[in-house]
């Protein structure tokens, strides 16, 4: 008899190739018996689907002819996927160890719906993989969305609001119950939307901070006006009324106020990154302008 899949593991490559041995090699040194691996390349340039091809035969590769977003090429592979279990990992990812006790895990916990593992960057110092799901003061400062690490320092597991999509394990049910990932994001804050729809349908999401994975990405203030975006679309989605408002004036708010901060950096010590910054932040603004403007308030919570 053939052996039922318990895995389905997608990744999204664009432009990737560089990352890719590493990525491929651990999945078929941890993964379970019964996971298949399903790639979509985002029409890449430089190679990634040829190599795929010829060196990894085993994973079932969608070649897109256009870039359908991170959003878009998850949900094109999920289509296809046959395991009881989906596993969304980042093809700058490297497993650093066995997934079995992660879906074993999940499998003994049937209140939690989604589940992820410490995240650590290549030089093995653990990063923020997890967060709290988006309200006024912490749309304020970003960054206090994000939970640090050492908050679950000793602990075997710990249920958290959100999980970052660079590894994010989802029983199969519940992803095509929420409809996969929301293709209105194309990239960012997806992951946050998808765990929201998921407590929302009642399944908690977890984190086994004992278990851990790398991801080589880094922060790239070219993303900032893209993230703002999707976080104005999240409120949109998610909330109503005054805490629609409160949470669109403190995006608003946090922009005004990082655009001038990196403006008198700029301004006082002649920093290069500093007007990078400013003026990325101020795209980021103008979005968010441009948001309301066409929202014409009233879509955006103004009495709602």
């Amino acid at each position: 008899m053939e052996q039922a899949l318990v895995l389905s593991i997608i990744l999204v490559n664009y432009n990737g190739l560089s990352c890719l041995p590493a990525c491929l090699d651990s999945i078929r040194q941890f993964s379970p018996s019964g996971t298949e691996v399903i790639m979509v390349d985002n029409d890449s340039t430089d190679g990634s689907a040829a190599f795929v091809a010829r060196e990894y035969p085993w994973v079932n590769l969608i070649e897109s002819e256009r870039n359908l977003g991170f959003t878009g090429g998850n949900n094109l592979a999920a289509r296809r996927a046959s395991g009881r279990f989906i596993l969304l990992l980042n093809t700058d990812t490297v497993l650093l160890e066995p997934l079995a006790p992660a879906i074993s895990w999940l499998e003994e916990h049937p209140e939690y719906g989604i589940l992820t593992i410490g995240m650590v960057d290549a030089q093995r110092i653990s990063r923020a993989c997890t967060g709290r799901f988006p309200n006024p003061a912490r749309l304020a400062v970003l960054r206090a969305m994000l939970v640090d690490p050492d908050n679950y320092s000793g602990l075997e597991a710990c249920e958290v609001d959100w999980v970052q999509g660079s590894f994010l394990l989802i029983r199969t049910g519940l992803w095509h119950s929420l409809g996969g990932l929301d293709e209105r994001y194309f990239m960012y804050v997806e992951d946050v939307d998808l765990c929201k729809r998921a407590r929302d349908a009642g399944f908690k999401c977890a984190l086994l901070p004992g278990m851990r994975y790398v991801h080589i990405g880094g922060f790239s203030p070219i993303r900032f006006p893209n993230q703002v975006a999707n976080l104005a679309l999240y409120v949109e989605q998610h909330m109503r009324g005054l805490q629609r408002l409160c949470c669109m004036s403190s995006l608003l708010f946090g922009c005004v106020a990082r655009v001038a901060w990196y403006q008198l950096r700029a301004t006082l010590v002649r920093d290069d990154a500093s007007r990078v910054l400013s003026r990325v932040c101020r795209q980021a603004l103008a979005k968010l302008l441009s948001m309301h403007d066409h929202a014409r308030v009233g879509n955006l919570g103004v009495g709602l």
